[in-house]
């Protein structure tokens, strides 16, 4: 081989070097080309008006364009390099990747409808997926919120609520034409207007109502005025039923169609007036009962009452309502007959029940109650009854005092037949020995002997009018006179217990038909008493006045006075408070007065004092 000349090898690396330039050159421009064309993709990537999305076969986010992340106000460092599965709901992750398996085994684009939550917010969205060449991934073409889409999937979602609720509804709905015609009518409509759908689409709602009359004109009126209403009316079904159908009607509601939806209220109805008829019935009960009755709440606050209540406490309900029980209601005559403290034990005991005795501001006479009470009875509410026991209490204490009486007379008569001779005997030898014997030394022991024989013979006169009845003159006397009469009688007495009698009688009184012995016999008794009660001295007040068509004469004494117990046995056969005393000279005067159609009613206070009221009626004609 012909060896080279440097200047030819130099001209061969020359012309080498220049191809090299060349083509250093071509593939420069040519890389400019690519790059201008790269850069014009990237412009046309982010600045085209649809959304872009580079992802890789496991869907994590490689790429997204910017109009994509203006639309959701994302920094496109939130997006990229998170799988696309964070951006959907949990109930759709499924779809997308079923949606991913499938564009890797398929070519070309491939059309589907992706749901992305961006923000808490769901977007429905049109996309068109293809596979990037060398399984570069896969390129999707996201188009705006389809709004077409939004409003198909709502007005799906809206048929199917209302065909369930139509459907399903308990209550019938019906829809209809202006002419009434029904065009459609649910299960529960069938059940209430008792037919087949077959019947009822072939009637209009009108061929039901039972009755045509001014109210049903007047409703379908105001039915096409107000476009809506709620009635009640009664229909009459196919086999004859009557119904009362509670129903809501609204003009062109579906699709032009009028609807109506029906509830059957029947037995409501039924339910609602025997309730009606119950309250009716119960009102009347609470009011026209006999026994007085108390509605109070957990407070004692008095809620209700009957007029048996009003008439037995002589209130106006309106005037007790809202008051307090417990503050209204007296003391009773006893502690033993108080009905507070049963009242304040109701709650633990839940009812319980007694005799109140009590006396009224307004009426100067006891009157006796038997109670009841029970707690929440309803709602929250107690009650108490109260029955007037007095007039019967009345009776029996009667009963029981002319039984009392009636042993008294008997033993009377006895004690007095057998006692009186021997005690006129005695009386007789007394005297022979105070003649024969006489001295000053015996003469004191002779008084005692007498006065003790007189008291004795007192006591038997008074068995003697309790055992038999006196024939009694009525005659006409001035009051003021037999009461005169009797405080001389007592005067020294008087004087001898430093106890000071005053008068105070009214003038111009008129004269009283009365036994004058009987009478004096009465004030003697009460008179007498009084002054051996004032052991230490005291005052005793005495006051005659006419009231209306009665006299009203009052005997005041400023003693000790007596407790309740005791002045409940005021008047009893053998009751006394006295260490001497026999029970029987208030029992007589009690009889005397009651013989004189009056009365004796007396009040007495610890530490106070007592008063005897004695109220006789003035008599225009002699009694028998």
């Amino acid at each position: 081989m012909d060896s080279i000349s440097y200047s030819e090898e130099y001209r061969q690396l020359q012309m080498k070097l220049n191809e090299v330039e060349k083509e250093n050159t071509l593939l420069k421009k040519k890389l400019e080309e690519q790059n201008r064309i790269w850069d014009r993709r990237i412009i046309a990537f982010q600045t085209i008006n649809v959304g872009l999305i580079i992802f890789d076969d496991n869907g994590v986010i490689r790429d997204i364009n910017t109009c994509l992340c203006d639309y959701f106000n994302v920094n496109i460092n939130q997006v990229v390099n998170r799988n696309i599965t964070h951006f959907l709901q949990q109930e759709d992750r499924s779809m997308i990747r079923d949606h991913l398996n499938h564009i890797k085994t398929k070519s070309g684009l491939i059309r589907n409808v992706l749901p992305l939550t961006i923000h808490g917010r769901k977007h429905y969205f049109e996309t068109q997926t293809s596979q990037l060449p060398n399984k570069l991934g896969f390129f999707t073409i996201i188009g705006k919120i389809t709004e077409k889409f939004e409003k198909e999937r709502e007005k799906e979602e809206t048929r199917k609520l209302y065909n369930d609720f139509f459907t399903e509804a308990l209550d019938g709905i019906v829809l209809w034409k202006e002419t009434g015609q029904i065009i459609a009518a649910n299960s529960s409509a069938l059940k209430i207007f008792e037919s087949s759908e077959e019947k009822l689409l072939k009637s209009k709602i009108s061929d039901f109502i039972y009755k045509k009359d001014s109210r049903y004109a007047e409703m379908v009126m105001s039915l096409y005025y107000k476009k809506s209403n709620r009635e009640e009316l009664m229909f009459l079904m196919p086999n004859g039923q009557k119904k009362i159908l509670e129903f809501t009607t609204k003009l062109h509601s579906v699709e032009g169609l009028n609807m109506s939806i029906f509830r059957n209220v029947t037995e409501r109805y039924k339910m609602e007036e025997e309730l009606r008829e119950s309250k009716v019935m119960f009102e009347n009960i609470f009011e026209e009962v006999f026994d007085g009755i108390i509605l109070w709440d957990q407070n004692y606050t008095i809620i209700d009452m009957n007029k048996a209540a009003e008439r037995l406490l002589n209130e106006n309900k309106e005037s007790l309502i809202g008051s307090n029980l417990l503050s209204y209601l007296p003391s009773a005559k006893t502690i033993g007959e108080d009905i507070k403290p049963k009242l304040l034990k109701l709650k633990k005991d839940g009812q319980n029940q007694g005799l109140y005795t009590v006396k009224f501001l307004d009426n100067r006479e006891y009157t006796q109650f038997e109670y009841r009470n029970k707690f929440n009875i309803y709602s929250g509410l107690s009650i108490t009854t109260l029955r007037d026991i007095t007039e019967n209490a009345v009776l029996e204490e009667q009963l029981r005092k002319s039984s009392t009486l009636n042993v008294v007379g008997e033993l009377a008569a006895g004690i007095a037949h057998e006692i009186r001779n021997p005690m006129t005997a005695l009386k007789g030898f007394i005297q022979l020995l105070e003649d024969g014997v006489a001295s000053q030394e015996n003469e004191m022991y002779f008084s005692v002997i007498k006065s003790e024989l007189t008291r004795i013979e007192s006591i038997i006169n008074e068995f003697l009018l309790l055992a038999k009845p006196q024939a009694v003159q009525y005659v006409k006397r001035d009051v003021r006179q037999i009461m005169n009469d009797t405080i001389e009688l007592l005067h020294a007495q008087a004087v001898l217990q430093n106890v000071q009698i005053t008068k105070m009688y009214s003038e111009e009184l008129p004269t009283i038909y009365c036994e004058p012995n009987q009478l004096k016999q009465v004030f003697i008794n009460i008179i007498k008493n009084a002054i051996e009660v004032l052991e230490d001295g005291g005052e005793i007040a005495i006051s005659i006045e006419c009231k209306e068509d009665c006299f009203h004469i009052a005997i005041r004494d400023n003693g000790e006075g007596m407790s309740k117990e005791k002045l409940a046995r005021i008047g009893e056969p053998f009751y006394t408070t006295k260490d001497k005393g026999t029970g029987l000279g208030l029992l007589v005067s009690y009889q005397i007065i009651e013989d004189h159609q009056g009365k004796v009613i007396v009040d007495s206070e610890l530490g106070i004092g007592t008063i005897f009221h004695i109220h006789l009626p003035i008599r225009r004609e002699s009694v028998d």
